[in-house]
């Protein structure tokens, strides 16, 4: 079946023409054409801040009722219920090949599940903080939209990959697009904690931890003074730095990424069709 949204990444590639050249030339002649620290800062991290540009102004969180705030809280929430399973995972996958990139996901996975003598599960921190803050619970919420099981499908698959650089480029896209994904997030909670007459922000003390454990450099949950998901998304960017030492091929992660870059963006993507066709309808 064709799709009835379109595709922002390939749009967005279609515009950057440099990066979508360089993203080519490096699969079509399977090697490295750029370093490392060139192809983050230059064409990777470009790419998602762009892309979720695109995105905030398409959800557009000010504008949105509780149904509708509630269903993308609802669909987001599911690759957040797996995700530290997922960690774990692509951590024993790379161990044999990698254990330094094991270790690194392996530290993510005990931050994200859960780490004995130290915070919650962040799952279980943020599924409680929507009930205590905005009455709204997400625990066994189903998947509304395809685009939702393709993104937990595709994670699920990439996280066994035979390929190394493979999962090295899908875990950049995950924890790179994780900041702009927790703002955009921290911005509908607060819409529908405003339309229920709760407030914001502060206002809802439980999501408001749940977001400074994440994004602030001052939490107790941040290392160096460096937040969570900075960390998680440097920590990752080093073997894509340092490929040649650790043996990572380009091209494939460059494969990886676009892999898991696009059902992230589909989900947000297929969500405000849903919505704004909605409206349409009973406008």
């Amino acid at each position: 079946m064709y799709r009835n949204f379109p595709s922002l990444v390939d749009e967005a590639l279609a515009q950057a023409t440099h990066t979508r050249l360089i993203f080519e030339q490096a699969i079509s002649e399977g090697r490295a054409v750029i370093s490392g620290e060139r192809l983050i800062i230059e064409h990777l991290d470009p790419l998602i801040e762009a892309l979720y540009q695109q995105i905030w102004q398409r959800v557009d969180p000010a504008a949105l009722t509780a149904e509708q705030a509630r269903l993308y809280i609802g669909e987001l929430s599911v690759f957040a219920r797996y995700n530290s399973t997922l960690l774990l995972r692509a951590a024993d996958t790379v161990r044999g090949f990698c254990p330094e990139l094991a270790q690194e996901l392996t530290r993510n996975y005990l931050e994200e599940g859960g780490e004995r003598g130290k915070l919650p599960a962040h799952y279980v921190v943020f599924s409680g903080a929507l009930i205590a803050d905005l009455g709204f619970r997400v625990n066994g919420w189903m998947p509304r939209a395809a685009s939702t099981r393709s993104l937990v499908s595709m994670i699920d698959i990439l996280a066994w990959s035979h390929c190394p650089s493979t999962i090295l480029g899908m875990y950049y896209a995950t924890e790179a697009v994780a900041i702009a994904e927790t703002r955009l997030l921290q911005a509908i909670t607060d819409r529908l904690g405003v339309v229920l007459g709760r407030g914001q922000g502060a206002d809802l003390p439980r999501l408001h931890d749940y977001y400074r454990m994440h994004l602030d450099e001052e939490h107790e949950a941040a290392t160096g003074k460096v937040a969570v998901e900075q960390g998680h998304q440097d920590g990752i960017a080093r073997f894509i730095r340092q490929a040649q030492l650790f043996g990572f091929l380009q091209p494939q992660v460059i494969d990886g990424f676009l892999q898991m870059l696009t059902p992230f963006v589909d989900q947000w993507v297929e969500l405000s069709t849903l919505i704004d066709a909605a409206r349409d309808g009973k406008d």
